[in-house]
């Protein structure tokens, strides 16, 4: 997705909060700031936002001398998430079962993706489990998970990564053959491959890394392996804006289902909700060639 105005000041803002909350001197803090502005001031007009976004932070990991800033933040999300939320959505899929069930649970992923500090407002440990989705094609998506054999989970953040655990597990109870693609290094609070394993998703699923710590499945920022698995899948399931947002750039081969809450303005414009509202797009190549 290329980049609006609002883009430029807004992962600005994000980079430099990163590099105000590290480790360095004061004196290295400027240098690293005045740095990433000069960086930021070179971007085309034609850039994309993930492209942007991930090129920043390689920079500002290389600047605060940390390869992953986020590495607390994720710890505490993930047991935010274990103790507090993953009890109230178990409660909420009781006794449910098809549709109903799947859902829930797709509800339960939008919201819990609010755990997101790389985009203004939406830092806090919190979680709002209502049904406000802006684009509603969830009866399509199920019919389409129903009729796969195998499908391919796209993870984005740490602490909803448990939300999408669930949503796996539900999916190999079903029979599916799942193959769950997280990133190799780290990109902000994304949960990385050797997370993913740690959070048990190899007990449902191949598990494999992008290769890469971009933001998105981004040409040229993920492996040959990655794009085998897309092509043999029946549909994948891609959670969060920037899954959006990179793979929008592309022609994807496979049925993509979008699940993600619109959490600024180019987003929610781009697919037509308004902000914070969830999202639930199906794509598919039949009708984008």
């Amino acid at each position: 997705m290329r980049i609006w105005p609002v883009c430029i000041p807004c992962i600005y803002d994000a980079r430099a909060r990163e590099i105000l909350e590290s480790s360095l001197k004061p004196d290295e803090k400027i240098y690293a700031l005045t740095y990433l502005h000069r960086f930021l001031s070179t971007a085309s007009i034609h850039a994309s936002t993930i492209g942007l976004a991930s090129e920043a932070f390689r920079q500002v990991k290389g600047l605060i001398r940390n390869p992953d800033p986020y590495r607390d933040y994720k710890d505490r999300s993930n047991k935010y998430v274990e103790e507090k939320i993953l009890p109230l959505v178990k409660e909420n899929l009781r006794g449910t079962e098809g549709y109903e069930r799947f859902r829930k649970l797709v509800i339960a992923a939008i919201n819990i993706n609010v755990l997101d500090p790389g985009v203004p407002g939406y830092g806090e440990l919190d979680v709002f489990l209502n049904d406000n989705l802006g684009l509603d094609q969830t009866a399509i998506a199920y019919r389409l998970l129903e009729e796969a054999e195998n499908i391919v989970y796209i993870l984005d953040n740490a602490g909803e990564a448990l939300i999408d655990l669930l949503f796996v597990e539900e999916l190999a109870r079903r029979n599916k053959e799942i193959t769950v693609i997280a990133k190799s290094m780290p990109y902000q609070n994304d949960v990385t491959v050797d997370e993913a394993i740690e959070l048990g998703f190899p007990r449902f699923a191949r598990v494999l890394g992008t290769g890469s710590d971009s933001g998105g499945l981004l040409p040229g920022e993920f492996t040959d392996t990655v794009l085998k698995a897309l092509k043999e899948c029946d549909v994948a399931i891609a959670k969060g804006m920037a899954a959006y947002e990179s793979m929008v750039e592309w022609s994807v081969p496979c049925r993509v289902i979008h699940i993600f809450m619109a959490k600024c303005m180019p987003v929610a414009t781009s697919v037509g909700v308004k902000v914070r509202e969830g999202v639930v797009m199906v794509r598919s190549p039949e009708v984008e060639r």
